[in-house]
């Protein structure tokens, strides 16, 4: 398996939420991450001679995405900021370098702004699911 460039991760938002969805790249990003999380379902008994045991398939599952880069002042980044006051759920899209894709609709949980006297401002955005991914492999 080739390595992947973590530059061409790319967070994309349907910023109009017409038919067909139109995924336009979040502005101005440096870093990307997602990542999947599962609640553990424990089911351990005194039967199991102090081994903890699990049930599998059970438990809440959803997905997070963090993200940050430099404001840019786009029209995208204004309209994911008034997501972000809105607390809307609206739907997203990871590209990767080799074609494969990951949607989902999410809400901004956290949205962040940072701006130092003598640098760039910056913004972070975290994105928590609502609903089932889609992962589709090119």
């Amino acid at each position: 398996m080739a390595a992947q460039k973590g530059k061409l991760v790319l967070l994309k938002a349907d910023l109009t939420g017409d038919s067909p969805q139109v995924f336009t790249t979040i502005a101005g990003l440096r870093t990307t991450t997602w990542t999947v999380n599962g609640e553990d379902v424990d089911v351990t008994t005194k039967d199991d001679n102090g081994w903890q045991q699990r049930l599998s398939g059970a438990g809440v599952r959803s997905l997070s995405v963090s993200a940050s880069g430099i404001f840019q002042d786009s029209a995208g980044e204004e309209t994911i900021r008034q997501w972000a006051f809105d607390q809307s759920i609206n739907l997203f899209q990871i590209t990767f370098e080799n074609g494969d894709t990951l949607e989902c609709r999410f809400q901004i949980s956290n949205y962040e702004r940072t701006g130092d006297h003598d640098g760039a401002e910056t913004y972070s955005l975290t994105l928590s699911s609502d609903g089932t991914p889609v992962y589709t492999a090119a």
